[in-house]
């Protein structure tokens, strides 16, 4: 009994002990039953009350429970974020001592305590929150009744059965700064490791895509996807020249197509092949290789030494006896001709001073409304520089399709190349490629560690891919069909720069406005689209792209992105109370 109850109780019985008179008694008696069905009342709407606000703090810890964001959500992770919320619902500084919240509560519950249990059906995971209390009685302790047990019950779903979720994820060099990519590696690992239940399954079966980007995407595997096939264009580079003759500038162009054929060795590389011929009844046999060098490379030919950069085309001319190879000359090191000098004695080693030009939509780089690139003895870097891309050493990268098709889902055709996808030699040596449609998140998990930041911003070609990945048809043909009103599509968009270039121009404003275009047509398929902007970046398309004013998120820090992140697979993850 309260100590307010046993002085209550002292005085009655000082009352009733009163033996003045009969009609003492009376009242006495009297006054039990009735102090009694009023305090009840009271009793009654206090204990209400408590029941109410224990309902409150069970709905926020099931919910709570349910939206863990620990890197790996456990029932012990789940139980103790369903208690953090359960015990912040009925705290009071000026309450009563609860012990399970090991803090001071309201006190009709400070005898509130709480328990968590989940379970999987159906692939909706339901997490359950039971608590109970005894609320103390005032009056009704008159009766005999000191306390009254409460208690509540919440359950909550969540469900991505339905779901495919693309992550477009910016992979340009900026992202290197202020540790931008190493938190958006971090938290994308959270946010995937909280579609798995306490074994490692994707309790849900949410699939999950990946799709990096600069001004490019990339393949992987390009030589081994049978879906590939007749979805992609690759042209032969058209080349002229200035300052070489007109045969030094063909040895360029054969290198890159004729000159390999189907020899292995030249077709991995582009660098080397060879030809067989007979002149005048002597057979000769002779290896071809362009070559470069640069100003920082020392290269010593008939014993002097020259420290320059030029390009040149090497062959090596044996004469063919029976089985045997022998040199045309005497030089040991092989013999050095232009083009015209097969059959002829070298008079010397030619330097090349010109430039080649090539121009193919294919060939890679970029330049103001032109893929012409221009290569010359001050700019030549590589071998590589001087090749296109063909069939046979095509490594994955693609620019953007044909407008209006470098803004839409639309498959590929083989009969119309505007639909094709430009192969193109890729800008930089890092992009990770585009991981398709998984229900392997531990996979997922594990790829996504890969990336590393280079290269320059195409925003709108990431949102492309990112509607290619989550459609059903080639290349990638994961996805459900757009009509299929029974899966939830989305797309995690995410930046830190302005759109800098694409495959036309470097014109901001034009790029923005391709982007736009890509955004609303993804839309218009039914994908829900969030947008993540990380320091900078174009600010107003970003929010424009998003399906929602809350689905824009303007980050101001890197070290955001884990909240910013978790918040977004709550909105996709749909959690409700189910009872």
């Amino acid at each position: 009994m309260t100590p307010y109850m046993t002085k209550f109780s002292r005085y009655l019985r000082q009352f009733t002990s009163d033996i003045r008179g009969n009609v003492t008694m009376v009242v006495a008696f009297s006054v039990i039953p009735i102090v009694a069905a009023v305090g009840g009342g009271l009793d009654f709407a206090n204990i209400q009350a408590a029941r109410a606000k224990l309902q409150d703090a069970v709905d926020a810890g099931a919910i709570a429970g349910t939206l863990d964001s620990s890197a790996t959500p456990t029932q012990t992770t789940r139980a103790a974020a369903a208690k953090k919320a359960f015990c912040g619902n009925i705290k009071d500084s000026g309450g009563l001592q609860n012990g399970f919240c090991s803090a001071k509560s309201i006190d009709t519950l400070a005898t509130a305590s709480a328990t968590l249990s989940a379970s999987t059906s159906n692939n909706i995971m339901t997490v359950t929150y039971a608590a109970t209390a005894r609320v103390p009685t005032y009056l009704l302790g008159l009766v005999g009744i000191d306390t009254v047990d409460i208690d509540a019950v919440a359950k909550s779903g969540v469900s991505t059965s339905t779901a495919e979720v693309a992550f477009v994820l910016d992979n340009t060099g900026s992202m290197s700064s202020n540790s931008k990519m190493t938190y958006l590696k971090s938290s994308l690992d959270a946010v995937l490791a909280s579609l798995l239940d306490s074994t490692g399954k994707n309790y849900a079966k949410t699939k999950v895509a990946l799709v990096p980007f600069d001004t490019q995407v990339s393949l992987q595997n390009v030589a081994g996807m049978i879906n590939y096939t007749g979805n992609f264009v690759s042209v032969s580079p058209t080349y002229s020249c200035s300052g070489f003759s007109s045969g030094q500038c063909q040895i360029i162009s054969e290198n890159v197509t004729a000159m390999c054929g189907s020899n292995t060795s030249c077709v991995a590389n582009n660098r080397n092949s060879t030809r067989s011929w007979t002149s005048n009844g002597i057979s000769y046999f002779g290896v071809f290789s362009t070559s470069y060098y640069t100003s920082n490379q020392t290269y010593r030919y008939y014993g002097n030494t020259y420290n320059y950069t030029y390009i040149a085309y090497r062959q090596v001319v044996y004469r063919v006896n029976g089985s045997t190879l022998t040199l045309n000359s005497t030089n040991s090191n092989g013999d050095y001709y232009t083009y015209q000098a097969y059959y002829s004695a070298p008079n010397n080693y030619s330097r090349y001073n010109g430039s080649v030009t090539y121009a193919t939509p294919t060939a890679g780089g970029y330049s103001s409304g032109s893929t012409t690139v221009i290569k010359d003895n001050n700019t030549i870097t590589s071998n590589d520089d001087l090749l296109g891309v063909g069939t046979n050493n095509w490594t994955g990268c693609v620019i953007d399709r044909t407008q209006s098709f470098d803004v839409t889902a639309d498959a590929p055709v083989s009969s119309n190349a505007s639909t094709l996808y430009p192969a193109a030699k890729c800008a930089t040596n890092s992009l990770l490629p585009i991981m398709p449609l998984t229900l392997d998140i531990a996979a997922a998990r594990t790829y996504a560690a890969g990336m590393t930041p280079a290269g320059n911003t195409n925003v709108t070609i990431g949102v492309q891919w990112g509607m290619e990945v989550l459609s059903s048809t080639a290349p990638f043909v994961e996805g459900s069909a757009f009509t299929d009103k029974s899966v939830q599509k989305y797309m995690v968009i995410l930046t830190d720069g302005i759109n800098t270039q694409n495959r036309w121009t470097t014109n901001n404003g034009q790029i923005n406005a391709r982007l736009a275009l890509a955004c609303a047509n993804a839309k218009t398929l039914g994908i829900t689209l969030f947008t993540v902007r990380v320091e900078q970046g174009d600010s107003s398309t970003l929010q424009t792209c998003a399906s929602q004013t809350s689905y824009y998120y303007n980050l101001s820090n890197a070290d955001q992105l884990p909240v910013t992140m978790a918040k977004i697979m709550k909105a996709i993850r749909k959690v409700r109370l189910t009872e």
